[in-house]
Formats: structure tokens, C-alpha cells, sequence
């Protein structure tokens, strides 16, 4: 199961294209230039981050294999 870094809208885009959505509670684990999973549960996307502010969190939609190389996909299972 994928687990979703980013909840949001994925049809929610600015003026230059980019996706926005709210931060989550923790941001601990993005950064600008990072990967992560963003949308809900069964309608997803890898993403890079752009932009991280108190308010939101600006991202691009990449393909998998444009995901790969600006980080890992795969997290660690818990214990």
C-alpha cells in the first residue's frame, strides 16, 4: 500500500501549473527538491516539492521514473 506523504487535491493547480495543498502535520520529512506520494488513496501521484510555507506546499506531478532520481521511493516497513 502506498502511503500518501501529501493529502491532496490533485486537480488543485496555480498559475504556473504547480499543485498546492496544505502541509501536513508533520513537514519534518519534505524539503524542496524532495519526492514524496501526494493525492488520496487510489488517485495519486509522485511529486517533487518546490515550495514549503506555513500555508502550503507547491509541487510538481513527476513520472515514477523522474521520481527515482531526485530520491528514494521506497520507505522503510514499521515495525
Amino acid at each position: 500500500m502506498i502511503q500518501i506523504d501529501i493529502d491532496a487535491d490533485l486537480n488543485m493547480v496555480d498559475d504556473d501549473d504547480r499543485n498546492l495543498a496544505r502541509p501536513p502535520a508533520d513537514v519534518s520529512g519534505l524539503r524542496v527538491g524532495g519526492v514524496a506520494a501526494a493525492g488520496r488513496p487510489g488517485f495519486w501521484s509522485w511529486v517533487v516539492i518546490e515550495e514549503i510555507t506555513e500555508a502550503s506546499v507547491a509541487f510538481r506531478q513527476v513520472t515514477a521514473h523522474e521520481a527515482a532520481l531526485s530520491g528514494d521511493l521506497v520507505i522503510a516497513a514499521p515495525a
